[in-house]
């Protein structure tokens, strides 16, 4: 029995090994001239003009409420729409995330975006860890971008 899993684990190595012996061999000039062949089916893309890019696109607005710039314990921890582990999920919280200081039956009210709120237990909100080791660990909520986007600062000590 086990000289028969060893011949398949065998052959199974050998054909691995004898894919890897035929990669492909084209030569530059071959490679051009199949993709001009491809871009011949695919045929012209239009892709219209670019969005026109605005200052409004980039304005600071002020919140709606008062937040501060915190962390969750955990990456991608769960985000509620009610304070209540049976509520809908409406997300996960990003690695820096803006917290409301209304707090209910152990849960923290969140901004996500422009007026919308999520909750997340508060003992799963911790003071703001930076992504990377040895950064700053300031990180002060700036504002909202004109999409209602929530905008983050790290400045230097």
């Amino acid at each position: 029995m086990r000289r028969r899993y060893a011949g398949a684990i065998g052959f199974v190595v050998a054909a691995m090994m004898g894919a890897t012996v035929h990669a492909q061999n084209f030569t530059p000039e071959q490679l051009d001239r199949m993709a001009q062949e491809r871009q011949k089916e695919i045929g012209p893309r239009n892709w219209g003009p670019p969005p026109p890019v605005t200052n409004e696109t980039y304005v600071k607005r002020s919140l709606p409420v008062a937040v501060e710039c915190k962390s969750p314990r955990r990456d991608f921890e769960p985000l509620y729409a009610e304070p209540s582990l049976e509520s809908v999920r409406v997300g996960v919280a990003a690695p820096q995330i803006a917290v409301t200081s209304v707090v209910s039956k152990g849960w923290r009210k969140v901004l996500r975006v422009g007026n919308s709120f999520a909750w997340i237990p508060d003992a799963d909100v911790v003071p703001y860890q930076p992504l990377v080791p040895g950064n700053t660990t300031r990180c002060v909520v700036a504002g909202e971008a004109a999409n209602g986007m929530i905008l983050f600062d790290h400045p230097a000590k």
